[in-house]
């Protein structure tokens, strides 16, 4: 595997690539986000108040580092981490950061904490094609535990906060739609079903009733087009009950409940560069966060405090 490029960081910072997450119940905590700092090949994941205010950095390893994902108690954040020989899947908390997955051969990427933060989901991908497994494995990096098979892309799974469910993207059906399986591999379901849609980074709402993730308009991932338009959605678990939560040209993606369910944080293009922004949660009052030209970030997560 190969360092991931400033060309890459900037080309994430255009393309709405996958997070993967979930909202757990709580007091609305700080805002995780990915922000590009070095000019060759680095991008930290820093930290904001809900108002945008009080930046702080959290990881300064010298490594692409991206989809934060905070604990269930809000002390420790998963993360992706990329060097020049492999990317996995990283743990920081008050003890200091390390390494869980530890392995050369595959691209671990997209953390989910289980709600009661004994557990890890992510995707283990093919460097080459992106192929892979939805597993799981204990905070410890033992007991690793296989949920689904590895024909085609299984990705950006997201924890259900009352543990019994994980949502996640998968391309079997020949399009990329949101499935779920249970966290012991079985009950696998199909969520949504549209040909003619793409649908990307889902995130619980804290009471687990619905789901947002984003959505464009195309019969192939990634979406066609130059520019091609990606829009927030919400819907109910089961995928009934669609709600648009954004109506903006460009690129709407990566939704992040907050924990007490009133507000989304998501990335946006809409200011000309990728930035970090808040809406209510029924898409009424939108407020931008970040404002650093062309390094404004991505992979917004909130951090719950119980």
């Amino acid at each position: 595997m190969r360092t991931v490029s400033l060309a890459a960081v900037l080309v994430a910072l255009a393309l709405p690539a996958p997070s993967a997450q979930a909202t757990f119940p709580g007091t609305n905590g700080r805002i995780a986000w990915t922000h590009p700092t070095g000019l060759t090949t680095d991008a930290e994941i820093f930290t904001i108040r809900p108002d945008g205010t009080g930046k702080r950095q959290l990881t300064m390893n010298g490594q692409n580092d991206f989809f934060p994902d905070w604990s269930p108690d809000g002390r420790a954040i998963a993360y992706e981490s990329s060097s020049s020989i492999d990317v996995d899947i990283w743990i920081q908390d008050q003890s200091g950061e390390r390494n869980l997955t530890n392995d050369p051969r595959i691209a671990n990427r997209y953390p989910s904490w289980s709600p009661d933060g004994a557990r890890i989901a992510f995707s283990r991908q093919s460097p080459l094609t992106g192929d892979g497994p939805i597993v799981t494995v204990r905070v410890d990096g033992r007991g690793p535990l296989r949920l689904t098979s590895s024909d085609g892309v299984n990705t950006q799974p997201a924890w259900s906060p009352d543990g019994d469910t994980i949502v996640f993207v998968s391309d079997r059906s020949g399009n990329h739609d949101l499935w779920s399986v249970n966290p012991d591999g079985t009950g696998l379901t199909q969520i949504t079903d549209t040909p003619n849609r793409q649908e990307a980074n889902p995130d619980w709402s804290p009471d687990g009733t619905r789901l947002a993730f984003d959505v464009c308009q195309s019969a192939t991932f990634p979406c066609a087009g130059i520019t091609p338009n990606y829009e927030i959605v919400t819907s109910d678990a089961d995928g009934t009950n669609l709600t648009r939560m954004t109506s903006v040209a460009g690129i709407d993606a990566h939704p992040s409940w907050s924990p007490d369910g009133t507000q989304i944080a998501f990335r946006s293009d809409r200011a000309g560069f990728s930035h970090i922004w808040r809406m209510n949660a029924d898409g009424s009052g939108v407020v931008q966060l970040t404002f650093e030209n062309f390094r404004g970030g991505v992979d917004p997560d909130w951090q719950p405090r119980p």
